[in-house]
């Protein structure tokens, strides 16, 4: 079976064709859930009145600005967010994802009544689609919110049991990663894979920093890394997983040109990389897509990318 799906794999990258690459296996563990879906999805839901997201953006502030004056205003129950985890599951499913550890921000319990009405309703989408698809729950959390909210917030999340892992996301000019140390320690101690945003606009230092203080095992994005052979070689030895998302990084303008992509790299130098789709929503590129998207650009070959698709299934 695995040499079928390799083979059915490589066929459809060659061919352009979508639709086989969506039966074969995949992972995506870069995903915001709050930006899971696609939006035609989305704006069908919201009424059909969204304004479509434009095709480039400047970096988080471009993203920051669309999601907070566009898609945000209609997330005001629990009922929506039950929708927007929901919709991400569907639309992994719907593209072969087997493995999904999609971002839910801590910050949505405050729209449950209780906690555990929070929790219950994240396990019960959990078990409804079990059979279909290894959904993995992960609570996230910008780097602008205060120590009070965490304490409150991620907190009983991570007591919860409910999620398998941590990440940090935000404006990549905030480098005070040890305001979060403690939180990624207790995490840690829970038993929760310790994940952040680091090196999608920023260079070799900032993404050491994040690893070295917050004693990551995933990096999301870690683009920037590839510029310090010395980096790449500590990430190499800790197995440090570097979740890629290529059309992000083009249409927020982390990289200009894709015929220079830095997975090239990371690649070649043996990293532990995976392949995702950050916002689906916004980037409108499930993971069969962008695959195909760096086989379009010549980035890497069929094997290549196969081979980066059965590592981040392990």
């Amino acid at each position: 079976m695995n040499k079928l799906e390799d083979k059915l794999f490589k066929e459809g990258l060659i061919e352009g064709n979508i639709s086989k690459l969506k039966k074969i296996a995949k992972v995506d563990v870069h995903n915001h859930c709050g930006l899971g879906m696609r939006f035609s999805t989305y704006n069908k839901w919201a009424g059909g009145n969204v304004v479509p997201p434009p095709k480039k953006m400047d970096g988080i502030a471009g993203i920051d600005e669309y999601i907070f004056g566009e898609t945000a205003k209609f997330i005001k129950t629990s009922e929506d967010i039950e929708f927007l985890i929901e919709s991400t599951v569907l639309e992994a499913i719907d593209d072969g994802v087997k493995i999904l550890e999609p971002s839910i921000d801590c910050h949505w319990i405050t729209l449950f009544k209780t906690h555990q009405e929070y929790f219950s309703t994240i396990l019960k989408i959990k078990n409804k689609y079990k059979e279909l698809i290894d959904f993995r729950p992960e609570v996230g959390f910008a780097k602008c919110v205060p120590t009070e909210n965490l304490d409150n917030f991620l907190i009983p999340c991570i007591d919860s049991g409910l999620f398998n892992s941590i990440d940090l996301y935000g404006d990549e000019s905030f480098d005070d990663f040890e305001k979060f140390k403690e939180y990624y320690v207790y995490a840690k101690n829970k038993g929760l894979k310790l994940k952040a945003h680091a090196g999608e606009f920023t260079g070799p230092e900032y993404v050491r920093n994040a690893i070295e203080v917050l004693e990551l095992d995933e990096v999301q994005h870690g683009i920037g890394a590839s510029t310090d052979d010395y980096l790449l070689d500590f990430i190499k030895e800790r197995d440090i997983r570097l979740n890629i998302c290529p059309s992000s990084n083009f249409i927020l303008g982390a990289v200009s040109d894709m015929k220079s992509y830095p997975i090239r790299k990371l690649f070649d130098k043996g990293l532990n990389l995976s392949i995702n789709t950050d916002d689906l929503l916004l980037f409108d590129s499930g993971v069969s897509e962008e695959f195909l998207y760096l086989y379009n650009h010549g980035v890497l070959d069929a094997d290549e990318l196969n081979e980066i698709r059965k590592m981040s299934l392990i």
